[in-house]
């Protein structure tokens, strides 16, 4: 596997900033003016004689921002293509998705993650319309390009931060009213912070399983630190020369997070919590913490559930599973594809050209707490804040490390499994043992699926 320079993988992604003020003009509503932006899609639109289309665009909820859906409510109004967010729980979401892909009526442009997987397991080529020629590839990052490509041909757009992940956001005043002054940087010492925070009454960690896929950031965004504690693993994990249930400090990893769960410092309810609650509890002060993207600071002070904190009471730490200060680096996301069996081909490429516009991914990095950025070169200004840009300039390459779904084979296809094994595993019904156990059938017979020489 070809090895990228993390720390140029965060420069490059993280701070093309410009002190130009950008006009931006958006529909607002019957009557107003259309920007040039989309009267140029008007006129393209028109002379396509694609006018009275409709497009649907297939996703997990979560992965469509209310800007996006605006930006498409702006696009049907200045092209006349109408377009349909056809959204899923994420429990179901693939399985929905590819029966759709097989069935007489695909949707025109669905999304996945793009990475490892979307060659070995989900052949995208075989389903997708090769995009490499598109208008916006010239601009389009090369890292996450060469993760939605197959074979040197690019078959996706990947529409999502990768600039930033997902850390511990971690409420200041609540850890200084339990006597803590200073992130602990070893799981003992998180062990004894959230000890301490509980006995003020306010529940440590807000972990959301109940949507089927969080909790696996637990294990998956804190492994980063595997292949540098032992060089080469990531490498026999893929040849098939060692398994998950062999890797002792992967073991190790799933206890320290069983052990969270079973101290009781992810309350009580978390195999019914769900994620879209998890600014409010933050911003009411009943949980301490929880695993964020960094932008959500904003959603939890404008929560209209906040207690009276502002934004220099959160801060940004990372969970520190087996002791690891590794800073977890996840260039692949939730990417869009356009189906190679769509009646609206045309339409659907013009729909991915809109909003991959100047104006438009600026609006997007605007009017969405969760994106910062988006994977163009377009001299857009990111919205990036101190905090964030401090916490990340105190990892380099050495302090940086790919997460496991986006090194390893055959693990992020099974994210929805492992996630309810990590429901289990933390309500005690299964072993750490039994997880890893799991995850290594399943790659098994993800691999033997995919014709993989190393099974």
């Amino acid at each position: 596997m070809e090895r990228i320079s993390l720390n140029n993988l965060k420069k490059n992604n993280l701070l093309k900033l410009i002190c130009i003020p950008l006009c931006i003009t958006l529909l607002t509503g019957c009557g107003s003016e259309f920007s040039e932006n989309d009267l140029e899609f008007k006129d393209l639109a028109r002379k396509s004689k694609l006018n009275g289309s409709t497009i649907t665009l297939m996703a997990s909820a979560d992965w469509v921002t209310d800007a996006e859906r605006q930006l498409g409510t702006n696009f049907e109004a200045a092209t006349g293509i109408q377009v349909v967010y056809d959204l899923y729980q994420d429990d179901v979401y693939l399985d929905t998705l590819f029966d759709k892909l097989d069935s007489d009526n695909p949707p025109d442009i669905f999304m996945t993650q793009s990475g490892l997987a979307i060659k070995n397991t989900y052949h995208l080529d075989k389903y997708s319309v090769d995009l490499s020629d598109e208008p916006w590839m010239e601009v389009y990052d090369t890292f996450s390009a060469a993760e939605t490509s197959i074979d040197g041909r690019n078959y996706g757009m990947s529409y999502f931060d990768n600039t930033t992940d997902y850390y511990m956001i971690y409420n200041k005043e609540l850890l200084n009213k339990a006597g803590i002054s200073s992130v602990p940087d070893t799981y003992d010492t998180f062990v004894t912070m959230c000890e301490k925070v509980a006995g003020t009454g306010v529940i440590p960690i807000y972990e959301p399983m109940a949507d089927g896929w969080h909790q696996t950031m637990l294990f998956a965004e804190t492994g980063q630190f595997l292949d540098k504690i032992e060089p080469g693993i990531i490498e026999k994990l893929n040849d098939n020369t060692i398994t998950f249930a062999e890797i002792e400090s992967m073991k190790l990893a799933l206890e320290q997070i069983q052990n969270l769960a079973l101290k009781g410092y992810m309350g009580k309810n978390f195999a019914a919590d769900i994620y879209d609650n998890a600014v409010g509890y933050l911003a009411n002060g009943e949980y301490a913490m929880c695993m964020l993207r960094p932008g959500m600071i904003d959603s939890i002070i404008s929560s209209e559930m906040n207690k009276g904190f502002d934004k220099e009471d959160f801060g940004i730490m990372l969970l520190p599973i087996c002791d690891s200060q590794i800073l977890n680096v996840h260039p692949t996301g939730p990417s869009k594809y356009i189906s190679n069996a769509s009646s609206n081909i045309d339409a659907a490429k013009l729909y991915l050209q809109y909003i991959a516009t100047k104006d438009n991914i600026q609006y997007v990095i605007d009017n969405a707490n969760s994106v910062n950025n988006l994977p163009f070169d377009l001299g857009q200004v990111t919205s990036h804040d101190e905090v964030t840009k401090e916490f990340l300039d105190r990892f380099g390459d050495e302090e940086s490390g790919m997460v496991l779904q986006d090194e390893v084979t055959y693990f992020n296809e099974q994210w929805s499994e492992i996630s309810e094994d990590i429901l289990k595993m933390c309500e005690g019904t299964i072993s750490p043992e039994e997880v890893l156990n799991q995850i290594d059938e399943r790659r098994t017979s993800l691999a033997q699926a995919a014709n993989d020489p190393a099974w």
